[in-house]
């Protein structure tokens, strides 16, 4: 009885051991956006952006794939920042969802001559962010300032 009850013990222990990981699975992937999901990326020219000179827009809808493609990339493989952010946002990034559902982040690629690293913060956490690559900054910089000046 006693051997019964060990094996029982560690077969509960393992089904939990199983479920635990099945939601934490779940529950990451849940949390970034999937291209074949997202039916358009909105920008939204907010506090930083509004102070230039000459802001590059007020609004701009993304409903192409390639453009989608590019933001979906980028939040997919930001690296998370170490410590409690304090800045002053530029972008307020909506994906438009296929289930209507809205997902928001707060977007930081400048207009400017220098390389950087970008960086997006999940809301409604303001404090933690997360760094893009300088490739993944420059592309997303020129689609973003760049296609504007072209008119599209």
């Amino acid at each position: 009885m006693t051997l019964l009850g060990k094996e029982d013990s560690n077969i509960k222990t393992r089904i939990i051991s199983f479920l635990v990981l099945l939601f934490v699975i779940a529950g990451c992937s849940s949390n970034n956006p999937k291209l074949s999901e997202v039916n358009s990326v909105t920008l939204e020219c907010i506090q930083s952006c509004l102070m230039q000179d000459n802001p590059p827009f007020n609004i701009k809808n993304f409903d192409d794939r390639k453009s989608i493609s590019l933001f979906v990339k980028a939040i997919n493989k930001g690296k998370r920042m170490k410590g409690s952010l304090d800045y002053a946002a530029v972008f307020l990034m909506t994906f438009n969802m296929e289930n209507e559902e809205r997902k928001q982040y707060h977007l930081n690629i400048m207009n400017t001559e220098r390389s950087q690293i970008g960086m997006y913060l999940k809301l409604p956490n303001t404090e933690t962010g997360y760094k893009l690559s300088k490739k993944t900054s420059e592309r997303l910089k020129k689609l973003i300032y760049e296609s504007n000046i072209k008119g599209h």
